[in-house]
């Protein structure tokens, strides 16, 4: 009876590669359109990936490579620099997430807007600051941060010239001196989400909640916010994500100083590989950060958009 099936079931497999390669050859300009793109994702993105993932078990200076095993990794549990970026970035990330909710107010104070117009023209309010450009942004926070700049300033002005201090050059208020750029927090994307999500909730509820006697802040709590649970969950793992990624304010602000007050795994894994030249370790803190953002992305497939559908 095997002997019998056998050829059948290689016969059926010859017949699906067959019908496989007559669909590519019937569609063999949108393969060859899309091979550059392929091409270039192999070359400049999963290559350099599986190299770092190779460097991390390596001496590395760029030149020669010698295996070390996970040497790098158990330095990674001892590198003092290191275990201070990661106390800081905890701190950025609740901060962070805790500033959702300055987007999230002013996307409701938008949305509640009764004219159409109105609503669109505080929309590009909100969105017009995305046009300028990022050094600029940089620049002008350094100016308000800096001795004689404009914090200072207005600090003098009210009387209160004892707390004046160039603070990003101090170790007790560098930190969240960062945390304190981009004030009032209203991020233009954050925002849009947040404003599409209460633009998608049915009117008919609303005036259901409304008949009933719902006061605004009762229809808040238990109709509105619930209805844009999906763009809350969507952007803290956002959130997590962009914190745990990014280092380039802790870089062009301070270079993750004084001392290492500013520093961030991101920054400590720029600065092992461009100033101390150790290719090996950059990659080991490289991959430890892709295992926590694949895990958060992993999160974010399952337990997020799983439950939305």
């Amino acid at each position: 009876m095997s002997a019998k099936i056998q050829p059948l079931t290689q016969r059926s497999s010859k017949n699906s590669f067959r019908h496989l390669l007559s669909q590519i050859w019937k569609n063999r300009t949108l393969y060859l359109l899309l091979a550059p793109t392929v091409i270039g994702m192999v070359l400049f993105q999963y290559y350099p990936a599986l190299m770092a993932f190779w460097g991390s078990f390596h001496s590395w200076d760029g030149r020669r490579a010698s295996y070390i095993g996970l040497y790098n990794y158990e330095y990674f549990l001892q590198d003092t620099r290191l275990i201070q970026s990661w106390i800081n970035i905890v701190q950025f990330l609740i901060f962070n997430l805790l500033s959702l909710a300055v987007p999230l107010f002013v996307a409701y104070l938008i949305y509640r807007l009764p004219s159409a117009r109105h609503r669109y023209i505080y929309r590009v309010l909100v969105v017009l600051p995305l046009i300028a450009p990022g050094f600029v942004f940089i620049v002008l926070w350094r100016w308000l941060f800096s001795l004689n700049g404009g914090i200072n300033i207005i600090l003098r002005a009210v009387g209160l010239e004892s707390i004046t201090r160039v603070w990003l050059g101090d170790t007790g208020s560098a930190l969240y001196a960062l945390m304190f750029m981009g004030f009032p927090w209203v991020d233009a994307f954050t925002m849009l989400i947040f404003l599409a999500g209460f633009l998608s909730i049915s009117t008919e509820m609303l005036d259901a909640a409304a008949v009933d006697g719902a006061t605004t802040l009762r229809r808040f709590w238990s109709i509105e916010l619930p209805s844009i649970r999906g763009q809350i969950k969507v952007l803290v793992i956002l959130t997590f994500i962009g914190t745990v990624q990014d280092f380039g304010r802790s870089l062009f602000m301070t270079n993750g100083g004084p001392g290492w007050s500013t520093m961030v795994p991101g920054l400590r894994m720029y600065l092992a590989f461009t100033q101390d030249a150790d290719y090996g370790y950059a990659s080991a803190i490289g991959v430890i950060l892709f295992v926590i953002i694949f895990a958060l992305t992993l999160i974010n497939q399952r337990y997020i958009q799983g439950s939305e559908g």
